[in-house]
């Protein structure tokens, strides 16, 4: 386990957990992370928690959790979602899998307007949009 809560960090580099192949617990909770870079958890298979709630993610790519075949609890509330174009692999992970959301009901959209307060768990991928 390696509990990383309340430390401020903004970023995490592609490599900042590489050599953790064993690790099955991760708290990133109460940060500042506005993105995670794409391939952050890919060298971590036994990875079957992860905290990233409570920090300033606006948009994550699903696809970095369908590389996790070990995960059981991912924390992903009191993150400021931007429903749009960009949320679509989340949403669409999210539809999918197995892994328990805790709590899915406290992931809801912050922007934009028209989908503020929206659950992302109820959000239809097809008719998110991007601004040109």
């Amino acid at each position: 386990m390696l509990v990383l809560d309340n430390n401020l960090l903004s970023t995490l580099s592609q490599s900042a957990l590489d050599g953790l192949t064993n690790l099955q617990e991760l708290y990133l909770r109460n940060n500042e992370l506005e993105q995670l870079p794409s391939g952050v958890f890919s060298n971590m298979p036994n990875l079957s928690q992860l905290g990233l709630s409570g920090n300033r993610l606006k948009t994550v790519d699903g696809n970095m959790f369908s590389h996790m075949p070990e995960l059981k609890k991912l924390y992903l509330h009191n993150n400021p979602w931007q429903c749009d174009c960009n949320i679509i692999s989340l949403v669409r992970w999210m539809g999918q899998t197995k892994t328990t959301m805790s709590p899915r009901h406290a992931l809801k959209c912050v922007s934009p307007p028209k989908l503020k307060n929206k659950s992302l768990s109820s959000l239809q991928p097809g008719k998110l949009q991007c601004n040109a």
